[in-house]
């Protein structure tokens, strides 16, 4: 049963087609997030549409046409995949979970310990990047992409990396301890080491992987200029949510700073901890 995507050499279709494994992953999601809240004080309506729509994101990514088309046959999709992991579904998640979950996550004596190193942000920037880049390697991805249990590793660590580096600054404070313009620097950090990969990927003079490069083509799209598409992608379309944060930061920093009324301790907390920036 195919219960992932993974590549399989079969000439592509539009015929929709089940991948169980995305479902369960998503609904385990789903299910911890539920244990979770009930035990909240106060949640807002707005946690559960903004983790709802982090779940929604997940199951794009993951699901048909999206998955199978970037596991097995176009790595522009597979591009898509790495950006709505990475970089768009972890922040919604993370804004989804109110502020005491939080904490009390953090100070669990099983998770607590290494959510608070994961929170240092030279460590999650260096971890997240590992990854970026070490799933990138051409003899990585031709090697993991034609099973199901390789593929699924690839997208599990692609989304593992997205929430340690959104923690990293959507933490609540005592966890967290960047100023505003300590996150903004951090973001802007976040978006220098994808240069190397979409370089490569936009600049090379053949294809990198033979996973895409010997696949059905699909879309009736050359693999080379697949690539192209794939590298241009990355670094154009994936710096986008970065930088939309550091614009959230930086408005509400100007905001507070440049206000006449002072913000009560309280509101800024819960401005820092509830929005995660």
């Amino acid at each position: 049963m195919t219960w992932w995507c993974s590549a399989t050499g079969q000439p592509w279709t539009w015929a929709w087609k089940a991948y169980p494994g995305v479902w369960l992953f998503v609904a385990l999601l789903a299910v911890m997030y539920a244990r979770g809240i009930r035990r909240a004080a106060e949640p807002r309506p707005s946690d559960a549409l903004f983790y709802f729509a982090g779940l929604l994101t997940v199951w794009l990514a993951l699901d048909w046409p999206i998955g199978p088309l970037g596991t097995g046959y176009l790595i522009s999709f597979h591009t898509v995949s790495y950006i709505l992991l990475s970089l768009v579904a972890p922040p919604l998640l993370l804004v989804g979970i109110p502020s005491e979950m939080m904490l009390r996550a953090a100070r669990s004596p099983r998770a607590g310990p290494l959510l608070r190193i994961l929170a240092r942000p030279l460590i999650a920037l260096a971890l997240f990047n590992a990854i970026l880049i070490g799933t990138h390697i051409p003899d990585v991805v031709d090697g993991l992409m034609r099973s199901q249990l390789g593929a699924f590793a690839i997208d599990l660590a692609w989304f593992l990396g997205g929430i340690v580096l959104w923690w990293a600054i959507m933490a609540p404070p005592p966890v967290c301890r960047l100023t505003r313009p300590m996150k903004m620097g951090y973001l802007f950090a976040a978006t220098l080491p994808p240069i190397l990969p979409a370089a490569f990927l936009t600049f090379a003079d053949y294809p990198l992987y033979a996973v895409y490069e010997l696949a059905p083509r699909a879309l009736d799209l050359p693999a080379h200029s697949d690539q192209q598409i794939a590298g241009l992608t990355m670094k154009i379309i994936g710096d986008l949510p970065l930088w939309f944060a550091f614009g959230v930061i930086f408005f509400r920093w100007a905001r507070e700073s440049g206000g006449s009324n002072p913000v009560h301790p309280s509101v800024a907390q819960r401005s820092a901890t509830g929005s995660g920036v």
